[in-house]
């Protein structure tokens, strides 16, 4: 059985942009086929795993068992072939990509063959003194492969993907660094949950879904059709968030090493997340709680608004370094979003689904009704409150056309 830590070097070291998924959903296929009962993929390429209600000895299924979504995105940021001029690729990003961390960054090309290449730039010896002040932009880089240009032409085409080259880091203290942590670390929690769920009974149907397409689009097409064709009763979420790093708010950031981070905000049903914090304090895992005062820029935006409407809820693995190759998480994080989601599967009951339904969900002035009494149901460990923010992923370029484009997971603080 494959580790953690296997799974983060496997998950890191795929490729797989946003709409060239391809290596990646294999991997996802062949782990969910081990650990569910049914497997399907999606018109746009998104892998669902159903994993179908462990009742008690005895009991009867029945067509009412609640489907519960649980979701993380398989794409990550990449970039794209736009030209070739003397044997020199030009591109643009898939995502949104900081440019000062990609000159000299080692990539492959992915045309009729892959090819390693590395990001290259004009020297600073030939920079003017207020050049060298400035980070490179994005038109100014290009892509050596060691090909002349006919050759460059003979396998490389306008509309190719590139991804950064980088194997997973082994820093000290379980920690880990690599490329692609947003989000093949949920992934790897997600598929640490499955591993769980062999043994444990769960009163509802559990579709555990490997979206497409998130970081390339504003409407987040591959958890907005999975979401569709699921209808599920309950969607839970899974991305990453910023954490503490010098240059972050260092008071309103969860710490990297001590557990997920469970969102609260207008993104976030109420529902769910008194059931997630009821599930991390009754089984006394360690977690964050992040305030979102509108758009959580994650997969959980669209999943709300699909069909009917899906009361949705959102859980992060904390991050430093978010969109570039040396990504930094913790080990035990993602062990914990793990143990986070097997407590919160499992306490699911049939009134739940119930409740969801509208009739009998109301919030009053002691609290909720419904909730199982899970308000103030007990202490809360490494709980941290950010401030309302933007977006996990905001900092959104000034043009309103170029921000539906590229998003950046920059997260803007309102101050």
């Amino acid at each position: 059985m494959s580790t953690l830590s296997d799974l983060l070097i496997k998950y890191s070291q795929a490729h797989g942009t946003s709409g060239y998924e391809d290596n990646v959903r294999a991997l996802i296929v062949r782990e969910f086929k081990r650990l569910v009962d049914d497997v399907q993929v999606t018109p746009l390429g998104s892998v669902i795993g159903i994993r179908r209600a462990k009742l008690p000895r005895g009991a009867r299924r029945n067509s009412e068992i609640p489907r519960l979504l649980i979701e993380a995105h398989m794409d990550e940021i990449g970039l794209l072939v736009t030209g070739i001029a003397d044997g020199f690729i030009r591109f643009d990003e898939i995502g949104m990509f900081d440019p000062r961390v990609l000159p000299s960054q080692n990539v492959l090309v992915h045309g009729r063959k892959t090819l390693p290449g590395v990001i290259g730039a004009r020297p600073p010896h030939v920079l003017s003194a207020e050049e060298r002040k400035k980070s490179i932009p994005l038109r100014d880089l290009f892509i050596d492969v060691g090909m002349d240009d006919a050759r460059v032409r003979e396998l490389v085409s306008v509309g190719d993907f590139i991804t950064l080259d980088r194997n997973v880091i082994a820093l000290q203290n379980d920690f880990v660094a690599g490329k692609a942590f947003d989000d093949r670390s949920s992934l790897v929690a997600l598929l640490e949950l499955l591993r769980q769920l062999q043994h444990a009974q769960h009163a509802w149907d559990v579709y555990a879904v490997a979206n497409v397409n998130e970081e390339d689009s504003a409407v987040y097409v591959g958890a907005l059709t999975s979401t569709y064709s699921i209808r599920p009763h309950l969607a839970i979420c899974l991305d990453v968030t910023h954490a503490q790093q010098p240059g972050l708010n260092q008071d309103h950031e969860p710490r990297v090493g001590e557990g997920p981070c469970i969102a609260r905000g207008a993104n976030v049903h109420p529902y769910v997340f008194e059931k997630l914090r009821a599930a991390a304090t009754g089984d006394a895992i360690p977690h964050h709680i992040t305030v979102y005062g509108g758009d959580t820029q994650t997969n959980a935006w669209m999943m709300q608004v699909t069909g009917e409407g899906v009361p949705t809820g959102l859980v992060e693995i904390p991050l430093r370094y978010m969109h570039t190759s040396v990504e930094t998480i913790h080990l035990q994080d993602v062990a914990l979003t793990a143990e986070l989601l097997r407590a919160f599967v499992t306490a699911l009951t049939l009134d739940d689904a119930q409740t969801l339904q509208g009739e009998k969900f109301v919030r009053g002035a002691g609290g909720m009704r419904g909730a199982g009494g899970m308000r103030g149901a007990g202490g809360m460990r490494g709980a941290r409150s950010a401030k309302t923010r933007a977006a996990k992923k905001g900092g959104r370029s000034k043009s309103k056309t170029r921000a539906l484009k590229r998003r950046s997971k920059t997260r803007a603080l309102r101050r």
